[in-house]
């Protein structure tokens, strides 16, 4: 086996190698040019310290780690069927691990989907330990729900980009890496609104609005009931935006996740998060 530098590699060849890793994957997530270009930039994934794992000239697996000041993330690890049971997949952990060492990073994160056994133990097996675990959710289109009448809305606040992220960067929750403010930073056209209910309620939603899809959908209640309010601000969140799907990423299982279910959201699947202290060269 030899270890080569992602970034020695053209997109094109990389999201065709990830999509061979992932044909038989728990959770299906195909990847296409555009979507890895994308998702590089905005979790700051470096290529010249992600590797890919070659045989000759056949890729045998890939591994793609995050870089942030004091921290790394390892992310889109995977092994295609022809390099498995041959300790592709160590060998990959352990270069991003030296690579980690390398930056001084105090520590590295990684999520795992609840359900991938043979990857969870690869993690726990090189030192990294639970600490929670993520919902992604989703919404469909088009559903129809009513508010109860104690929760009815008294005023509404559109705001912008740069406002959604002074909001954003007042949560009172550790965000996940891919709702941390460096994330957000890299993201174009957010919005959010301010909803504040006759009750006393009140909080906000932030969110960026595609033609077909609502992503990045983080909810945060400052006053009231956390489930009753989180559910009154998606509710007019999806009064605005009736047409789109919505996907969120990296839900707590919490008051606020009972407000999502009752605004419409089901769960997807759920990631396991996990860190280590980085090794010392």
């Amino acid at each position: 086996m030899k270890l080569v530098p992602a970034g020695e590699f053209s997109f094109e060849q990389l999201v065709d190698a990830y999509n061979q890793t992932r044909v038989d994957y728990v959770v299906p997530m195909p990847m296409n040019v555009a979507r890895l270009q994308e998702y590089s930039r905005v979790y700051d994934v470096d290529l010249s310290r992600s590797v890919v794992v070659m045989n000759g000239d056949v890729m045998l697996g890939l591994g793609m780690l995050g870089v942030r000041n004091g921290r790394t993330w390892i992310t889109r690890l995977g092994v295609l069927p022809n390099g498995r049971r041959q300790g592709v997949g160590q060998a990959i952990m352990e270069e991003l691990l030296g690579q980690s060492a390398g930056l001084h990073a105090q520590t590295i994160w990684l999520e795992v989907i609840k359900g991938n056994t043979p990857a969870h133990k690869l993690f726990c097996k090189n030192g990294f330990r639970e600490t929670r675990e993520l919902i992604i959710a989703r919404r469909a289109p088009n559903l129809k729900a009513e508010l109860p009448d104690d929760l009815r809305v008294k005023s509404v606040t559109p705001l912008d980009h740069e406002d959604a992220l002074m909001l954003l960067s007042h949560r009172r929750e550790r965000p996940n890496w891919l709702n941390e403010m460096e994330s957000f930073h890299h993201v174009k056209n957010l919005s959010a609104l301010v909803v504040e209910l006759l009750d006393g309620g009140r909080g906000w939603v932030t969110y960026h609005a595609g033609l077909l899809q609502l992503t990045r959908v983080c909810v945060e209640v400052t006053v009231g009931d956390p489930a009753e309010v989180t559910a009154a601000i998606l509710h007019v969140l999806h009064q605005r935006h009736k047409r789109q799907d919505t996907i969120t990423e990296n839900l707590l299982d919490d008051e606020t996740w009972e407000g999502f279910k009752t605004a419409g959201y089901f769960e997807a699947f759920r990631r396991i998060e996990m860190n280590r202290p980085a090794p010392r060269n």
